[in-house]
């Protein structure tokens, strides 16, 4: 039964650290500059007065 238990640990461990992945160039989140910002900002702002 131990080992059982041992070798379910063993795969979801497994499958944890396979589906964790680094991808250096894929950013989840844009960076701005304070102008770009600024632009973005204005312009929904004027897409919520439209």
């Amino acid at each position: 039964m131990k080992t059982i238990l041992l070798l379910i640990t063993l795969i979801f461990s497994a499958m944890a650290v396979s589906s964790c992945t680094n991808d250096e160039s894929d950013t989840e989140f844009e960076l701005l500059t304070p102008e770009e910002e600024q632009q973005a900002t204005l312009k929904a702002e004027q897409e919520n007065v439209n």
